[in-house]
């Protein structure tokens, strides 16, 4: 009868007692990561979080640039709405060039009852004559020939926009008209600035409305 012992070995292939039995070497799938790979492999993630790391900030500043605008846009809309809504008796001319901005009469003489909300009163004040455009300009610096209305608002901070807002209101009534044909041009030229990472960067606007003594609005 067999033993065990001879059952394996027949089974098995027959053993020489006196030779070892090497093990078969591991394969590339058994083998483990190298130091080289792991240290490549580390590198990869790093290069790759980094690149998403500077997409999110540069997609979080051109928002916060975007919703900077849009504030902008509906506080200047605001305030030129409010102006068109006057009495047309009410909306005072421009002084003309080389008026005295600093008497104290000045911002009284040229004011225009706007409002900030329901009930803050906000106004604006007229600079003299002649209007100027966006390319008069040289951001951040206020030109000195103007009456400067600088305006806070809050939108993601507190008081963290600035608008500089000059408002000029010039007679357009066609000469040799009727009283019926009088018209007033409205010209709101304005600055602001928003903080774009480590950079302050400056933008210019304008808009301009056409209000006659009868309302065509």
């Amino acid at each position: 009868m067999r033993t065990s012992q001879q059952r394996s070995a027949t089974a098995f292939g027959r053993c020489d007692p006196g030779r070892s039995m090497t093990m078969p070497r591991p394969t590339a799938r058994q083998r483990g990561m190298t130091l080289v790979e792991v240290a490549t492999a580390m590198a990869l993630v790093a290069i790759v979080s980094t690149s998403l790391i500077a997409a999110s900030i540069l997609i979080r500043r051109l928002t916060e640039v975007a919703v900077y605008q849009s504030s902008v846009t509906a506080v200047m809309q605001g305030y030129l709405e409010q102006i068109k809504n006057m009495p047309y008796a009410m909306l005072p001319m421009s002084p003309p060039s080389g008026t005295d901005k600093t008497a104290s009469s000045y911002a009284t003489t040229y004011s225009l009852a706007t409002q900030k909300d329901d009930v803050t009163a906000d106004p604006l004040v007229l600079s003299p004559l002649a209007s100027l455009t966006p390319a008069n300009l040289t951001p951040p610096t206020i030109p000195t020939a103007v009456y400067d209305n600088s305006k806070t608002f809050d939108v993601n901070r507190a008081a963290d926009l600035t608008i500089h807002i000059w408002v000029w209101i010039e007679d357009k009534t066609p000469a040799g008209t009727g009283t019926t044909q009088q018209a007033k041009a409205i010209t709101m030229l304005y600055m602001w600035q928003v903080q774009d990472g480590s950079t302050t960067r400056s933008y210019t606007g304008v808009i301009k409305n056409l209000r006659s003594l009868v309302p065509t609005f």
